[in-house]
């Protein structure tokens, strides 16, 4: 079962032109008509590929996750995108709020001086980078991907936020899959996601 946050009624929206749509009914909308949940979801992942297709669904999208930032924090400095799907929402998240995005990516990716920490895996280990002069201490960082599974990647970005001394706004996906628990290992930092998956 799924669930859409901040939406509370569950059914079609009545047939309108696609500016007359809010956010949350365009999405949902969208949402019904899709083949499965988000496209296809397999055992530890969804795929949201079909979103991206479509270009009034994936503006809704981001105007779902501008408001949600824009009322939840008067300041943010940089949306920082995980490797490889946060970099398709990020900067097109980054550029509607006039702030600037950062690269989290695997290992051996980025040019320059880097910070990295290893991280754990369902089936073994990874490695997440950052360059050193990413972020300055103190600056405020979202950190935004498609899909919070497990949690381990996104653990991993916090810790190298920590290293660079930034604040940890939030990390904000797409797509939770709640019966992986992973937001439980983020703890005390501030978790946001717009569809959960029991």
């Amino acid at each position: 079962m799924f669930f859409l946050a901040e939406l509370m009624v569950f059914e079609r929206p009545d047939p309108a032109s696609e500016e007359e749509r809010s956010p949350q009914r365009c999405f949902f909308t969208w949402l019904l008509d899709a083949k499965g949940p988000v496209g296809a979801l397999g055992s530890s992942s969804c795929d949201i590929s079909p979103l991206l297709k479509d270009p009034a669904a994936f503006r809704a999208l981001l105007d779902l996750l501008e408001d949600h930032l824009r009322a939840s924090f008067p300041q943010i400095d940089f949306i920082a995108g995980l490797d490889s799907r946060g970099f398709l929402i990020g900067p097109s998240l980054a550029q509607r709020l006039g702030i600037g995005f950062v690269l989290i990516r695997k290992k051996g990716k980025l040019p320059g001086p880097t910070e990295s920490v290893s991280y754990d895996l369902e089936y073994g280990k990874a490695e997440l980078e950052i360059q050193s002069d990413a972020v300055e201490p103190g600056q405020k960082v979202v950190i935004v991907d498609d899909l919070l599974a497990t949690g381990g990647t996104m653990c991993a970005a916090c810790e190298l936020m920590k290293r660079l001394k930034a604040e940890v706004l939030e990390c904000l996906v797409v797509i939770e899959l709640k019966f992986l628990k992973g937001s439980e290992k983020l703890k005390s930092i501030p978790f946001y996601s717009l569809l959960q998956y029991d």
